[in-house]
């Protein structure tokens, strides 16, 4: 004789309920991912502070799910400055001059370390954009007057 233990059904409300529970954590967006913000003080290590006849330097980490889970370490001149996530910038204020900046992915993904001439003049702006995977470093064009 074989043995069964009865089975009830499972009420089809309760499903329902369940889909629309997964349903509603897929529609909800942290308020982190949705704009660009500072980069965290923790990760920041140097050049924060402006001088006269500094120059300016702007990072941009874009915004995505793609490399989610890679930082990107950020050197200036060979020291490392900053570390980076998706959505974060970084404003760093730097003697005017010939500068290298570079990046270097790592956490979950990892890179070769990339290099962008970074030389500015006294009182001048560059903005460096990398993209949300982390691997690349690009200077945006100044805006047309």
């Amino acid at each position: 004789m074989l043995f069964t233990f009865p089975v009830e059904p499972i009420p089809m409300r309760y499903l329902a309920l369940a889909g629309v529970v997964l349903l509603a954590g897929c529609a909800t967006q942290n308020q982190r991912h949705v704009e660009i913000h500072d980069v965290l003080s923790s990760t920041t290590f140097s050049n924060q502070d402006a001088a006269d006849g500094d120059a300016t330097l702007n990072i941009v980490r874009e915004q995505g799910l793609w490399g989610g889970g890679c930082s990107s370490a950020i050197y200036l001149d060979d020291k490392v400055v900053a570390d980076m996530e998706i959505g974060q910038q970084l404003v760093l204020h730097v003697p005017s001059g010939t500068r290298k900046l570079s990046v270097l992915a790592h956490g979950a993904c990892s890179g070769e370390r990339l290099d962008a001439d970074a030389s500015v003049g006294q009182g001048e702006t560059k903005t460096f954009t990398i993209p949300a995977s982390g691997e690349g470093l690009a200077a945006q064009a100044p805006p047309k007057a």
